[in-house]
Order: structure tokens, then C-alpha cells, then sequence
């Protein structure tokens, strides 16, 4: 196995976990792996299955969420070559972002792959079929979609071409947990690494869903009048009327369809529509697609929720697969053998929501084990909460006094993590820092943000600012503390609710909103903490302002960040605590 490890040197737990990913792998089991950002998943987890992958004679599937996710897993493969390992390697990002036709990259995803199949059909894209294209050495994703752009050829083809002769594809979920994904995987003889695992249902809902609006119907109406298709059209306009009619709220499938007659119709009419603009030289782009993939969709059967929801562009109308852990459970143990890994995974609830044909091995590495205790405190304030009964103005200044007292107390960034936007807003109104305030909102980015020695960062939970991102410059963490203002549970929806009630048979009422509303919670939670602790050496406080962190159900999912925690009532206590932590070393 050291021989696949890029690195001289193991750090703590990394070689233990390699071993139980390898241990898992041979003995026939799926393997759930839960560290803490910092450890080295990656590595340990490219060793073992390059171990396995070598004794089985099968291929390596590396698969993460997002196209920036893609980077870590290459570059412990370049390191590995780097050290003179002999590893053929490729990656797969989505169709879109290879895409050589730049206005077709802003399309939703399934509009997209449904464009890119008209135009290959009817012979009208520039770039198919490829030409052949081979670069020299590996390219990191975006040089290697400008060059097979450059030379004429389809890029996503010749990565694809090249990841049919590799070792380890680092590909994203979509080609592995789409049906609409080309079936050039057989996952019979793939050894699946599966990325930011705890992230998997709602990702593949989301690549399984689809929607159209009533501004896409009316630009798809307009599209079809313009190039003489007028029983298209009417169907449309008929369409459009219904629509503007609709109130939000569920509806069957069969509802949903009858909202358009002669589909079949709609999507001929799409077929032409793209095939004229083509040939005129305009963007070979129909709204006609959206509607016609949204019908072919619903029509082929699968099991769909559909939801009608108000947007910026009129009613939306959005399917969602009912089935998410069937799709899931079906494509790991289809597989040679499968790891997920997270940093921020709760097993257990990970295991209700997704079932498994046979229990894993799981490697879980508590945070108050990597860290140590003394180089974090955890305080929480029972005298506060974000629970909905509980909400008014009084409570939002309670929080807000907390949160200064936080931050007055923090000797470098406060991250403040909220349940929601509007609850981030009522409580921001009673807060003044003479100190820089980031505010998340829809536009903002890290990169924008000026971070000095001292700030302070509003987010919400599940948002991009406690997410994903490194609070860090040259190595250093930006953050002091971490503060969690209230429980994040996710707003009770229908689409939830309906997740519930799929998992209630086998679980019972009370396990299954643990498995959907509890779950989400706690991811967020973790996420958030995980902004603060990058690297074992890291020191900084975690505040959790809610008295349910200390309830059963949601402390045994917390436990260790939990254990031996603070307990206070009132912002003085709190600051006590913070001051205390901060005016000694680990």
C-alpha cells in the first residue's frame, strides 16, 4: 500500500484509515470513513483502492461533488507520478463545463444534455464527431478543454476517450448516479471513491431533477411561432394560460403532463427549431428543450414528485425522483466495492437515510480525538434558542448580545452560522462592530472579501460562506470561533415531509425525520465547524447558542464537539468563558 501513497510520512490516523479502506475492500464490505478535514483523506484513500484496484485488476472511480473538488484527488495523482509510480489517470467534469460552445454553459444541466444531443443528432455541432487528441502529459481540466477546443474537437469525447484506458477517473457524481449519464462505467469492475459523502442524497436529487417555468413556456411558445411550428405554439399558449392559473403546491405527474397537450408534438417542434437555428448561425438554443425534456422526463416513468413553486421567472414546475436512496444504495452495490468519505458524516443517520444491502465498515475519527481538548473550548448557552415557537424580537437581541460578546472576545475572525436568511437579518438589526461585517447575500464570494486580522463573517447554514471555503492566508487559519446560532434544521417542506414518509415503513415516523430533517441539520453543523479546524494544530472556540445542542437526539449526533462542553446563561458567562480560553496557550 506505501507504494501508492505520494508522501514520505503518514500523519495521525492516515495510515489507519488506508488500512481500513483496504481491510473493507477485501473483505467484500462498503467502507463510510468520517475524519476531520486536515488528516489526508484523499491520499490514504487513492492508496487503498490503488492497492485493491491492483490485485483485482480493476479501475479506480473517483467521484466528487463539484468541478472544484476535482483538484485535490489530481494533484495526489500527479504526485504519485512525480515520484515515479507509473498511474494512468483522466477526469471526467460535467458535459457543460467541456463544452466548447461557451452560451450553452449557463443552460440548467438537463437542458443542456438535451441541446447537446440535438445538435450531435442532426450533425450540427462544430465539434463532433472528435478528431483524435492526446495530449502529452496530463492537464489540469480547464488547459485541457482549451486545447481540445483549440484543435477542433469536442472536449468532454476525448476525456472520455482517454479515461476508457485509465487507472483512477476522477469524475463528478453525475456519471455514476445519473440514468440520463452515458453507461460507458461498468461498475461491476470499478472500485467507487465517493467524495464529501455526506452531501450524496441531496446531490443526486438534484441531478435527477427537473423543471420549466412559465417564462421558458413562453419563450418556447414565441421560438415556435417565429419558425412556422403553429400547432406547437398553440399547445403552448394553452400551456402558458394553465400555468398562470396554477397555484403553488403538489401535484401528480399525470396533472403536470396534462398541462401539455401532444408532447410528442413539442418535442419534434424542438428537434426543428434547433436544427433551423443552426443552419441560420444563431446560438442552436429552443426553450422548446426545456419543455420537451421536462415531458420526456415525466414520461418515461420513473418515480417523480412534482411541485409547483413560485420564481423570479413565474410558476416553476419541478421534479424531483422520489426514489434518491434506491439510486444510491443501487449504484454502490453494483459496484466492485465503494468508500465514502466526509469529513462531516453522521453514520448513523447516514445509514437510515441511505440503506445498504450489507453493513459497513466505518472509520470514524471524532474531532475532541484529532484536535485534542485543549485546543478547543465549546460553549453552549441553554438560555437561548432559534426553535420557531420561540422566535420574536426578545430573543433576537438575546442573540445578538451573545454574538458581540463572541466576537468582542475573539482575538482574530467570528464566523456567526445561522438557521436562515431571516434569521441572520433579525438578529443582524440589533448589531453594530467597529469591525469588518461580511454579510452572506446571493453575489457574495470569499475571494472578495478583504479579511483583516479581526472580522466578522454572517452566513447561513448550508450557505457558501460555511461551506466549502478556507477562512486561511499562507497556511494560517483566519478564524477564532465558530458560532452556531441556533439548531439549523431545514425548513419543513413537501419534498422533505414526502422523503419522511418514504422512509417511515422501515423506520418508524420518529427515525425517519432524524433521517431527513435531524441529518441536515447536523451536516451543516459540521460543515461550519469545519471552516474553524483545517489542520490538527488549529485552536479556536465553538459556540452553540440553542439549548437543544444539549437534548439526546442532537447531542449524541455532536458528541464530540460536545464533550465536556461549557454550559452558560447569559452573554457574560459566554465571555468569560471566550476570554479565559483565548488569554491561555494549548
Amino acid at each position: 500500500m506505501e507504494r501508492f501513497f505520494p508522501y514520505d510520512s503518514f500523519r495521525p490516523f492516515q495510515r489507519e484509515l488506508a488500512a481500513a479502506i483496504l481491510d473493507g475492500f477485501r473483505s467484500g464490505r462498503m467502507v463510510l470513513a468520517n475524519a476531520p478535514t486536515g488528516l489526508g483523506k484523499t491520499a490514504a484513500a487513492l492508496a487503498a483502492a490503488l492497492t485493491y484496484a491492483e490485485e483485482v485488476e480493476a479501475k479506480v472511480l473517483y467521484l466528487v461533488r463539484t468541478k472544484n473538488e476535482m483538484l485535490q484527488p489530481l494533484r495526489e495523482l500527479a504526485r504519485l507520478r512525480a515520484r515515479g509510480v507509473e498511474v494512468r489517470y483522466a477526469f471526467l467534469r460535467n458535459k457543460q463545463d467541456m463544452c466548447c460552445y461557451g452560451e450553452l454553459r449557463g443552460l440548467p444541466y438537463a437542458e443542456f444534455l438535451a441541446e447537446c444531443r440535438y445538435l450531435r443528432g442532426l450533425g450540427k455541432c462544430r465539434y463532433y464527431p472528435p478528431k483524435p487528441f492526446e495530449p502529452e502529459a496530463p492537464m489540469a481540466p480547464r488547459s485541457f478543454v482549451r486545447a481540445a477546443c483549440g484543435a477542433g474537437t469536442c472536449a468532454y469525447e476525448s476525456a472520455k476517450a482517454l479515461a476508457l484506458w485509465a487507472d483512477v477517473v476522477v469524475a463528478t457524481y453525475f456519471y455514476a448516479f445519473s440514468p440520463r449519464a452515458e453507461q460507458w462505467i461498468d461498475l461491476g469492475r470499478s472500485i467507487l471513491i465517493v467524495d464529501e459523502a455526506h452531501s450524496l442524497p441531496d446531490a443526486v436529487a438534484s441531478i435527477n431533477s427537473v423543471s420549466v417555468t412559465e417564462a421558458e413556456v413562453r419563450r418556447a411558445r414565441a421560438d415556435a411561432e417565429r419558425y412556422g411550428m403553429r400547432e406547437a405554439a398553440a399547445y403552448l399558449h394553452k400551456a402558458q394560460r394553465a400555468l398562470r392559473e396554477l397555484r403553488a403546491g403538489p401535484l401528480s405527474v399525470g396533472d403536470a403532463l396534462s398541462l401539455f397537450d401532444e408532447p410528442g408534438q413539442i418535442e419534434r417542434a424542438a428537434v426543428e427549431v434547433v436544427r433551423l437555428k443552426a443552419d441560420e448561425g444563431s446560438t442552436p438554443y429552443s426553450p422548446l428543450v426545456a419543455i420537451a425534456e421536462f415531458l420526456k422526463t415525466l414520461r418515461e416513468g420513473g418515480r417523480y414528485m412534482v411541485l409547483a413553486e413560485q420564481s423570479e421567472e413565474g410558476l416553476r414546475l419541478k421534479a424531483v425522483p422520489y426514489d434518491v436512496s434506491r439510486i444510491v444504495s443501487g449504484v454502490l452495490s453494483s459496484a466492485k466495492a465503494a468508500a465514502l468519505m466526509s469529513g462531516s458524516l453522521p453514520v448513523d443517520l447516514f445509514l437510515k437515510a441511505v440503506p445498504l444491502q450489507r453493513p459497513p465498515r466505518v472509520f470514524d475519527v471524532p474531532l475532541d480525538k484529532y484536535i485534542g481538548r485543549g485546543n478547543f473550548l465549546a460553549v453552549v448557552d441553554r438560555s437561548v434558542t432559534s426553535k420557531y415557537s420561540a422566535r420574536g424580537e426578545e430573543m433576537y437581541k438575546a442573540m445578538a448580545r451573545r454574538i458581540a460578546a463572541a466576537v468582542s472576545a475573539s482575538p482574530r475572525g467570528t464566523l456567526a452560522v445561522f438557521p436562515s436568511y431571516d434569521v441572520l437579518k433579525a438578529v443582524r438589526k440589533y448589531l453594530t462592530f467597529n469591525i469588518p461585517l461580511y454579510v452572506e447575500a446571493r453575489d457574495t464570494e470569499l475571494e472578495d472579501m478583504e479579511l483583516g486580522s479581526k472580522f466578522a463573517v454572517f452566513a447561513v447554514a448550508g450557505g457558501k460562506l460555511a461551506e466549502g471555503v478556507e477562512y486561511a492566508r499562507e497556511g494560517s487559519n483566519l478564524l477564532s470561533t465558530v458560532v452556531i446560532a441556533g439548531v439549523p434544521y431545514p425548513e419543513r417542506d413537501y419534498y422533505l415531509d414526502k422523503k419522511v414518509e418514504e422512509l417511515s415503513p422501515g423506520l418508524g415516523p420518529e427515525a425517519a425525520w432524524g433521517a431527513v430533517y435531524l441529518y441536515s441539520a447536523v451536516v451543516k453543523v459540521r460543515q461550519a465547524v469545519g471552516r474553524l479546524f483545517r489542520s490538527p494544530g488549529d485552536r479556536g472556540a465553538l459556540v452553540f447558542l440553542d439549548h437543544r445542542f444539549l437534548e439526546p437526539d442532537v447531542y449524541v449526533q455532536l458528541k464530540d464537539l460536545l464533550r465536556g462542553a461549557k454550559v452558560v446563561e447569559g452573554e457574560d458567562g459566554l465571555r468569560r468563558e471566550l476570554e479565559e480560553f483565548f488569554a491561555t496557550s494549548s
